[in-house]
């Protein structure tokens, strides 16, 4: 697996690079965003995954982050962030990114992150056509065909949460059970996390005026009415 690490830090970058490398990871390394992000375009389909930091010379993280999604890449993005608020948190998700982790952090608990991104379970013909009718997945690019052939592109953490949606239809699933099967982690959770992945994953649905129907089930959790 290539991941790609963006980080200004030296020492951090040195660190996490060996770890990758001892783990079995090919990793890249940029110091520069605006360098990172060239690479990142001009390279789609060569790394699984990308590391960014937030502040960063050139090109911010977010910034960064907004700018190679609309270019089409597809693959997880783990955000690291050295401010410790919601709004931050919160601005990182809008921009594309899958996760987040705050700084300073352990080296197994960055190493349970990268493995939860790069898992990409399995969905059957059946589990698909069942759940949301009318519609082609295609499961390498997590990218979504509706009836009226528009395409709609999920982030890897929005791609997983809707595929445990798909894997229990009609049950309510609370935030909690979300973390546990999707996030894979322990943490400390930001209550708005799931909120603000589901949103994301309506709107992008409603952009290509398809509904999807995942519905709220106010002080309980969402459900998936097939």
């Amino acid at each position: 697996m290539h991941i790609v690490l963006v980080e200004d830090n030296k020492i951090l970058a040195k660190s996490t690079m060996r770890v990758l490398k001892q783990e079995g990871y090919t990793p890249t390394y940029f110091i520069d965003g605006s360098e990172a992000e060239r690479w990142l375009i001009a390279n789609i389909g060569s790394y699984d995954m990308v590391i960014l930091d937030i502040l960063l010379p050139g090109t911010d993280g977010f910034t960064l982050c907004k700018h190679v999604r609309a270019k089409g890449v597809l693959v997880p993005i783990l955000m690291l962030t050295s401010k410790d608020t919601l709004e931050d948190t919160i601005k990182g998700l809008d921009c594309g990114a899958d996760d987040y982790l705050k700084k300073p952090f352990a080296v197994d608990e960055l190493l349970v992150r990268i493995r939860t991104l790069l898992r990409r379970p399995p969905l059957s013909v059946a589990e698909i056509e069942k759940s949301i009718p009318s519609v082609i997945i295609d499961m390498k690019s997590h990218t979504i065909i509706t009836s009226a052939g528009g395409s709609i592109t999920l982030t890897a953490k929005e791609f997983s949460i809707l595929v445990y949606f798909m894997r229990n239809p009609n049950e309510i699933i609370d935030q909690q059970r979300l973390y546990d099967h999707v996030f894979d982690f322990a943490e400390v959770q930001m209550s708005n996390a799931i909120e603000v992945h589901i949103k994301n994953i309506r709107k992008k649905f409603k952009a290509e005026n398809h509904e999807i129907p995942l519905t709220t089930i106010r002080g309980a959790g969402y459900r998936l009415d097939v």
